[in-house]
């Protein structure tokens, strides 16, 4: 198969059913290896209007059937779904596969139709891949994305209740070393702050983001506490690897079992990622966790685009607490169990402690930001981005957005932080 990736602005008209089954039209399944019983019923579907050339954007209009009793899904409902996987466009009579399209952001608009209650508008950014050139040019007003699902005419409950699909989990116990993991959405993300150039957390497109400058970051599982002493200590006795200097005769007091383990270099929490069949977050990723998107986009009328600034400084707002954040204002000077943090200080995401108690490592180097003033020393791959800060340094350092650093003089040397990690989402 030809694969040509080609930019369009695609703009689609798409009616949203939740129909009962016998009131919507189905298709049997034609071939012979699928029980008969099985019907792909047409769940709702998408028309595109008219494509123009730069990118792939798709306007859309949903809106459900009145007929039917159900209640209106939400637009974050909404957005999870067409997120999660990439749609094929069938050419409008014959119903021939011209392209796969991925979805990259839904842009809900500000203002909805005169029937606000019933529907929604939204535009759609995402990539077209298709199949030949013949099927480029076929892509015309008309053509038409949809959604199916697997009806079943009769089937045993037990076994229709075990096929029904699930949605995404907001959390998961990993099964490696149990730790409860919750889900970070995909989506663009604002990163950094934009009112000091000096330092190293400067975005210069923060006030002016676009979705050329914003972040995109895929799905993910994040840690919800910071790796533990005892955690770390399983990964030490089941691999025979030494303990960290400061505790004392190679045991960690007994009172601080369920601390976040600290004082790790880059190589040692490296290894207990890969141990533990995980990974450490990239920079971007941490401070999505800790901050959440930090942007809202709405399609206005005339079709720009509006951005609304949402970024916050803290995972629990903007105004600090150091009731929520173990750092040096907490006057603990120590690090306190990562379970008897307040859930009041969970990140938009539900992540805990993602300020202060100790700061963690990530897998970043430390580069500069694009269209930063100017570099500021150590820039480059040689030190790797340290985030949150810790119960020795002050608000400051605790901010989301700032970057401390670490690998001084060397990634196996520097006992700088500790540690929480991450698993990639797989549908």
């Amino acid at each position: 198969m030809f694969k040509f990736c080609a930019r369009f602005i695609v703009f689609i008209y798409l009616l949203v059913f939740f129909p009962e089954l016998g009131n919507i039209s189905s298709q049997e399944n034609a071939t012979s290896e699928v029980d008969l019983a099985v019907r792909k019923t047409l769940v709702w579907k998408g028309e595109i209007r008219g494509i123009y050339e730069r990118r792939s954007q798709l306007k859309i209009q949903i809106s459900r059937n009145q007929e039917l009793p159900q209640n209106f899904p939400d637009q974050d409902t909404m957005k999870k779904e067409i997120l999660s996987k990439t749609w094929i466009i069938y050419q409008k009579d014959t119903k021939r596969e011209l392209a796969d399209f991925t979805p990259r952001e839904v842009i809900w608009e500000k203002k909805q139709n005169k029937i606000a209650k019933k529907s929604y508008d939204a535009v759609i950014w995402g990539d077209i891949t298709v199949r030949d050139q013949v099927s480029l040019s076929l892509i015309t007003a008309g053509c038409f994305i949809a959604q199916y699902k697997d009806v079943v005419s009769f089937l045993e409950p037990h076994n229709f209740f075990s096929k029904k699909p699930t949605p995404p989990q907001s959390f998961i116990l990993h099964p490696k070393d149990g730790k409860q993991m919750v889900l970070v959405d995909r989506g663009v993300f604002l990163y950094g702050q934009g009112t000091d150039a000096s330092e190293a957390s400067f975005n210069p497109h923060f006030f002016d983001p676009n979705l050329g400058n914003l972040k995109e970051i895929q799905p993910f599982y994040i840690d919800k506490y910071e790796v533990t002493n005892e955690e770390y200590s399983i990964f030490l006795k089941q691999t025979n690897t030494s303990p960290p200097q400061h505790w004392r005769d190679g045991k960690y007091p007994e009172s601080e079992r369920d601390h976040p383990v600290n004082f790790l270099t880059y190589r040692e929490v490296e290894a207990y990622a890969k141990w533990a069949g995980k990974r450490l977050p990239t920079e971007f990723e941490w401070e999505k966790a800790a901050r959440g998107s930090g942007i809202e986009i709405y399609q206005n009328r005339d079709e720009t685009l509006a951005y609304y600034i949402q970024a916050k400084t803290y995972p629990f707002g903007d105004q600090f607490d150091r009731n929520l954040c173990n750092s040096l204002e907490s006057g603990k000077n120590q690090t306190i169990n990562v379970y008897d943090l307040p859930s009041t200080s969970a990140s938009p995401f539900g992540a805990i402690g993602m300020c202060g108690n100790v700061a963690e490592w990530t897998s970043s180097w430390l580069d500069s930001y694009p269209k930063q003033p100017y570099n500021l020393k150590g820039y480059g791959k040689m030190f790797k981005v340290i985030r949150g800060g810790s119960y020795l340094e002050d608000r400051l350092i605790s901010r989301s957005y700032h970057r401390s650093y670490g690998g001084h003089p060397n990634l196996a040397e520097d006992r700088k932080a500790g540690m929480r990690l991450v698993t990639d989402y797989r549908p």
